[in-house]
């Protein structure tokens, strides 16, 4: 009866794991993505190894917009396209129409996080990062944003 139990285990953590690479896989093919201008922060953590804590420029909000007056609390940015690159269109306590861009984030003032600020390198490129940075993120239902890639000049970053 053991042995049946762990087979039922191991199916279920196969099933677990293929479900995951599915989804992430699904987002890859079919989610439409975004350049969004950042900044680095912080390149090392001794623990996690390197990796760059990045400021979006979409992460704090232009002075048109009044300082959020909730702290820790849900807001939804809509984007618009500015060039290459996606900035800030309108702030809102509630998702926007279909069919407009928009993130989810947690809002605190005159920052919105997303969830997408920190972005894992090879060992010891973490050490030597460009100012120039553009996130390519993908918008999955609900506004969760999925960081994918970082460039540098017009190049994937780190080579």
């Amino acid at each position: 009866m053991k042995t049946w139990l762990l087979r039922i285990i191991l199916v279920l953590q196969l099933a677990g794991l293929i479900g995951l690479y599915a989804y992430h896989l699904h987002i890859e093919k079919t989610g439409k993505t975004y350049l969004i201008k950042c900044q680095p922060v912080d390149p090392r953590d001794l623990l996690s190894g390197d990796y760059i804590s990045l400021r979006y420029e979409i992460g704090a909000l232009p002075e048109r917009f009044h300082e959020l007056d909730y702290n820790n609390q849900e807001v939804y940015i809509t984007l618009q396209p500015s060039g290459p690159v996606w900035e800030i269109q309108d702030v809102g306590k509630v998702p926007p129409v279909a069919g407009m861009p928009y993130l989810k984030g947690q809002g605190n003032g005159r920052e919105v996080k997303y969830g997408i600020e920190r972005y894992y390198v090879p060992e010891g490129k973490g050490k030597s990062v460009p100012n120039d940075l553009y996130a390519q993120i993908a918008i999955q239902p609900g506004g969760i944003a999925q960081l994918k890639r970082l460039y540098s000049d017009g190049n994937p970053w780190p080579k």
